[in-house]
């Protein structure tokens, strides 16, 4: 895999992100074996998303106040810089060419090197495929190499219901398909 420079828009954490992912193999690895997709499948699509993980601050049956994931919002790049795709809460991922595909469920997760940093690593089933674009024959996607994005943990208190948390992250999301 070969180095590239990216566009001035990344933010500074991006870049260091996107740098670190695409000039190093050697995190892959740590990768769990739990998030390795069916033999069966193979990498069609890798991108780099950066955004922000949503939470809330509610109140619990028991009476407690705590945040509560309400799902990310992202932007999707290839590794010269460009937009692939977007990521909405679901989570669900479309194209500009109009295919998009959902996590329809959790097949594995295994925490992230520095769980008390960052979001967990994922690997869902995809389902509910639309369009003709490389997302439609997508049939797994996997998160990995997370920064970020762990929700508040202090903040949610009487008076603060509703209040919302807007956390940043970076990810890598690989897409598979047979």
């Amino acid at each position: 895999m070969r180095c590239v420079r990216f566009p001035k828009s990344f933010s500074l954490l991006g870049l260091v992100f996107l740098t670190l992912t695409s000039c190093a193999t050697k995190q892959d690895a740590k990768m769990p074996a739990s998030l390795t997709p069916p033999p069966d499948q193979k990498m069609i699509l890798q991108a780099m998303g950066e955004g922000v993980q949503t939470y809330v601050c509610e109140k619990s049956s028991d009476n407690a106040y705590a945040w509560t994931a309400q799902g990310p919002v992202a932007d999707l790049y290839d590794g010269t810089g460009n937009a692939l795709a977007s990521l909405v809460k679901g989570p669900r991922w479309s194209t500009k060419e109009g295919s998009a595909i959902a996590g329809v469920v959790v097949m594995a997760s295994a925490p992230a090197p520095k769980e008390t940093e960052d979001i967990p690593w994922v690997l869902w089933k995809g389902g509910d495929a639309v369009g003709k674009g490389p997302l439609a024959q997508v049939t797994s996607i996997r998160q990995i190499h997370t920064r970020g994005g762990l929700g508040p943990v202090k903040g949610c208190t009487v008076g603060k219901e509703g209040k919302i948390s807007k956390v940043t992250y970076t990810a890598t999301y690989q897409f598979f398909a047979p």
